[in-house]
Formats: structure tokens, C-alpha cells, sequence
């Protein structure tokens, strides 16, 4: 689970960087198709890693034998480094090229990204337990893992031959009718052309087609209550399952999807039009869809009527205080948030308030853990925090960037205090708390090689990378020193708001 929590991570982490920081339009680019089926692949791998926790959620046993496995016989350290290096060569095109100019050069960045992407997958795979282990371990399962996983990444193919079934004329016209409604509710003066399905607002329409009237999300909702009912399938009132709980699901996947084509109208009419096309529809309908379909697979499996035999209570306390998943999981939760927003918001910083919020509930709710984890930190951790801070501000390039032309106060107030305390708090987590400490070791050279990752990965978070990868080795080895998180969260901390008082004082918000 807790690689299936990792590549979740740096799968955000990839889609942060090749969507946000540097969207890769590829219809400008000399292959187009090979762009587009890569493109597919951020649906693939949320695909694959939403059906694996499915998976280890509903078979826990299965989830205990192979940690077992890999307790027992773990993997070559020599996979964790080709696992490292293909993340590595994944983020090499953002050095290389630039973030502006990597969609010229997208040949050697389709290179790299596939050979990275590749060497990835099979170090994470081979790190957890070699290859003889695997087998045996899906032998006694019945080879359902790869099956599942086989599934997962064919989602979006089986989505595409879906459509046929549920592509109606009639579910078109209506979806075409309550899109109107809604943005007419709303007091928008809307434009329609019914003969072509074509709705607006101002001088920014799009056409309901069949695929547009919600048959992906309804297919995608198929897909994981079937893969739900396969694996529940001895305990499962299949009856009650497929005659209420599916219909209800259809029906608010549906639902969905007509607020998600009124959300792009707006955008595209009020906001900018190549934002709604190429930010928010490119990814965001995959989010929200594969996040309903997980959700109501969570409400199957937490409804008593739908099961024959009593369901069994989970010890939320025992989640809120576990350690491992304090130090990932705010981590995701920030990196999808960073995804929201930018789906949501042409300039992602007008959303902060919202990714400020999902911050603080989740650092709120893993607080037991946290306040563990937070204990007194030294002097010198605060000494070097500003010597950072210090060193960042004198070696930022000459901007007048601001964000936004006139910030609020209150949009000043949560941007101070994400870049102040949330942020070094969720970074140092993840990145002093869960991968230096995960890839340390006795000897010096592996101790090396944990800074080394935990900095590279830190600095790919920041438009400066190198001054963030060395910020990185500094809070890593402040880590090191005591084994305490505490010092390094205190100097990012530091850091961050001697940053945050210069952008405050000069009104260059860019610097944070």
C-alpha cells in the first residue's frame, strides 16, 4: 500500500509538471498521435493505481501476503536505482528544453518519458520483491493482481468501446436541454443552435456530441462497479447491487456531467476559452469521473444492505495516528489540489484559497501523527532556514511578475500562511519524513544517495530547480543530523517566510 501511496505521488508529481508547469499543446507538435497516446497515459496510470487500491482495499489478505513476500525476500536495491533513474529521465525534458520550449523538441521528450516511464514501473515493481517472489505470490492468488492491473490500464479503451452502449439520441437532447437549463438558472443569456447540439455564452459555444452527453463517465462508472461486484461477488447482493445502487450511480455520473460542461461553457465564455478546451476538459473530467466512480464503490462497501454478512468497523483513530500515512498522504492531497485548481483557474494562484483549505483539513485530520512527528527544533535549524530564505531572495531572477493585479487581503492572508507554515509542513513530510528516511541506510553511501533523491525530487517542485534541490540537501542533512523532522520543517519554515515577508514587501508574488 505503501508504494501504491508513492506512485500515486509521483504520478501527480508528473501530471503537475507536464500539464501545469509546462503543457504540451499536440496538435503544434510533429506527432501528434504519439502526443495524444501519451497523453492517455495520466488516465492509464490513475486508472491502474485507483483499481490496485481497490484491489489490496477488498483483499486484505492477498495485501498481508505479499508484504510478507516482500518482507521476506525484498528486492535488489539496484531496482530502487533504475526506479530513481527513470524518474529521473522522466523530468530531464523540463531541464533540457525549457518548460516554454519542450513542446518543439517533443521527440526526445517522447523518448525520454517512455524509457523513464518504463525503467519506473519495472524498479518499483522488481524493488518490492524479485520477480520469483511475484510469481509465487500470484500463483496462490489466482493471478487476480495482474488481471486487475490489466484492467486498470485499459479503462479508457473499455470506456471507448462502451460508448456505443449508451450513446442515445435521446440522452444527448436531454443532456443539450438541462445544460441550458442550468446555465439559464445561473442568469446567463444563453445562445443554442438544437439542430447541432451547439449551446454558449457570449461568443464561446460547444458542441454536445455524443461522447460530450456523459457516456465516459457513465462507462467508467461500469467499469469500477464491475471490477467492485467481481471481487465482492460471495458476499455481494449482486440483485440490489446492480438494480439500485448502478442505476443511482448512472444517474449521478450523469448528473456530473452536465455540471461539468456548464462549469467549461462558463469558463470558456467568462474566463478564456483555450483554458477551458485545453486545461480544464483535457484532464478534469477524468478526475472528478474516476473520483465519483471511487466513491461510490466506498459507499457499496460500507452499506449493510448490499452484504450479506455484518460489515466489520475500521479503527478510524488508528489511521488519524499512523506515522506512514501522515508523512504521503498530505502530500497527494496537495499535488491534487494543485491539479484542481489548474483545471479549474486559468491562473492557477487565483485558487490558492482552496488548495490552502484541503491543506489545512488534512494536516488537521493526520494531526496525531503530525504532532509526533513535530518536536522541539534546534537553533541552528533556524539559522540555516534563513540563510536559505536569504540566499533565495538574492539569487531570484529580476521579475515584476505579480499574481493577480490587485491580490485580496484575504487571498494574502492563506498565501502567507500556505507558503509559511502548510507547505514546509507537507513537503518535509513527504520528503524528509517518508524518502530520505525511507532510502537512508547505515552505510555513507547510501546516505548520500537518500539526500540526493529526496533534493533532486524537491527541487522538480520549484521553477528554480537547482537553488530547490540545494535548499532540499540542506533541510535533508539538518534531518540527518538528529533524526529529527523537526529541524527541517523549522528551517523550511524559515525559509519560506523571510521569502514570504520580501514578496509582501515588494509585491513580487513570484518569488513564492
Amino acid at each position: 500500500m505503501t508504494m501504491a501511496a508513492l506512485a500515486v505521488a509521483e504520478l501527480l508529481l508528473v501530471i503537475f509538471a507536464y500539464q501545469v508547469m509546462a503543457s504540451i499543446e499536440c496538435r503544434n507538435t510533429e506527432i501528434e498521435t504519439a502526443c495524444r497516446a501519451l497523453r492517455s497515459m495520466t488516465a492509464r496510470g490513475l486508472s491502474v493505481i485507483t483499481v490496485m487500491a481497490i484491489y489490496f482495499w477488498l483483499r486484505p489478505a492477498a495485501y498481508r501476503a505479499l508484504a510478507t513476500a516482500a518482507h521476506a525476500a525484498p528486492g535488489h536495491y539496484a531496482w530502487l536505482a533504475a526506479h530513481v533513474t527513470g524518474l529521473a529521465l522522466i523530468f530531464a525534458p523540463l531541464s533540457l528544453f525549457g518548460a516554454e520550449e519542450i513542446g518543439a523538441a517533443f521527440t526526445p521528450t517522447l523518448i525520454l518519458l517512455c524509457l523513464g516511464g518504463s525503467m519506473a514501473a519495472a524498479g518499483a515493481f522488481l524493488w518490492i520483491t524479485p520477480l520469483n517472489s511475484w510469481r509465487e505470490w500470484m500463483r496462490n492468488d489466482s493471478y487476480m493482481l495482474p488481471l486487475a492491473l490489466f484492467v486498470g490500464f485499459l479503462v479508457p479503451d473499455l470506456a471507448d468501446l462502451m460508448r456505443p452502449i449508451w450513446e442515445w439520441s435521446t440522452l444527448s437532447s436531454l443532456t443539450f436541454f438541462l445544460v441550458f437549463l442550468v446555465l439559464t438558472l445561473l442568469g446567463f443569456d444563453v445562445g443554442v443552435h438544437p439542430p447541432t447540439f451547439e449551446i454558449g455564452i457570449k461568443e464561446f459555444y460547444v458542441q454536445i456530441a455524443s461522447q460530450c452527453s456523459g457516456v465516459e463517465g457513465i462507462a467508467l462508472i461500469s467499469i469500477f462497479m464491475g471490477f467492485y461486484a467481481l471481487l465482492m461477488r460471495p458476499d455481494l447482493r449482486q440483485r440490489r447491487f446492480w438494480l439500485i445502487l448502478f442505476p443511482l450511480a448512472v444517474l449521478t455520473s450523469w448528473l456530473f456531467n452536465i455540471l461539468r460542461i456548464a462549469i467549461l461553457i462558463i469558463i470558456g465564455a467568462n474566463v478564456s476559452p483555450e483554458h477551458a478546451l485545453n486545461g480544464f476538459h483535457s484532464y478534469a473530467g477524468w478526475l472528478l469521473f474516476t473520483a465519483l466512480a471511487l466513491g461510490v464503490v466506498i459507499v457499496a462497501h460500507r452499506a449493510q444492505w448490499l452484504h450479506r454478512a455484518p460489515l466489520t468497523k475500521t479503527n478510524r483513530a488508528s489511521i488519524r495516528a499512523d506515522r506512514l500515512a501522515a508523512t504521503i498522504i498530505p502530500f497527494i492531497v496537495m499535488m491534487v489540489s494543485g491539479v484542481i485548481v489548474s483545471a479549474f483557474w486559468p491562473n492557477p494562484e487565483d485558487g490558492y484559497p482552496l488548495r490552502a483549505a484541503l491543506m489545512i483539513a488534512v494536516l488537521l485530520y493526520f494531526w496525531p501523527a503530525v504532532r509526533d512527528l513535530c518536536q522541539s527544533p534546534s537553533a541552528l535549524s533556524l539559522a540555516v532556514g534563513v540563510l536559505i530564505g536569504i540566499i533565495w531572495i538574492a539569487t531570484a531572477p529580476n521579475s515584476t511578475e505579480v499574481i493577480g493585479e490587485r491580490p485580496d487581503v484575504a487571498w494574502i492572508i492563506l498565501r502567507l500562511a500556505g507558503t509559511i507554515l502548510l507547505v514546509p509542513v507537507i513537503e518535509e513530510l513527504f520528503f524528509r519524513g517518508y524518502i530520505l528516511r525511507r532510502l537512508n541506510r547505515s552505510n555513507l553511501a547510501w546516505t548520500l544517495v537518500a539526500v540526493t533523491v529526496s533534493s533532486l525530487l524537491f527541487g522538480l517542485m520549484h521553477d528554480r530547480a537547482i537553488a530547490g534541490t540545494l535548499a532540499g540537501a540542506a533541510f535533508g542533512l539538518l534531518y540527518l543530523q538528529h533524526r529529527r523532522l523537526a529541524d527541517a520543517i523549522a528551517a523550511h519554515i524559515a525559509a519560506n517566510a523571510l521569502i514570504a515577508i520580501a514578496a509582501l514587501w515588494t509585491a513580487k508574488w513570484a518569488l513564492i
